[in-house]
């Protein structure tokens, strides 16, 4: 499950439950769109709550956005 929130020029995002290829490359999906639309300073993705996130897709992800957007990403996990 994903859940975002924009407060205060920072983008809360988080994750619940089992997290696998397909989710996380929704989540890029998702997330690049909104930045290629929007001037984000700050984003905290919180992954406390995932029983299972699949990591090589999940760290291919945060390369991507850094070489991509090199903002401020923080994860929470």
């Amino acid at each position: 499950m994903l859940k975002m929130e924009y407060t205060k020029n920072t983008l809360y995002i988080s994750l619940r439950g089992q997290v696998n290829k397909k989710g996380v490359l929704e989540l890029k999906r998702k997330l690049f769109h909104i930045l290629d639309d929007y001037d984000i300073g700050d984003i905290i993705l919180d992954i406390r709550e995932t029983s299972y996130i699949e990591r090589e897709t999940f760290y291919s992800f945060l390369d991507d956005y850094d070489k991509k957007y090199g903002g401020n990403l923080d994860v929470i996990g």
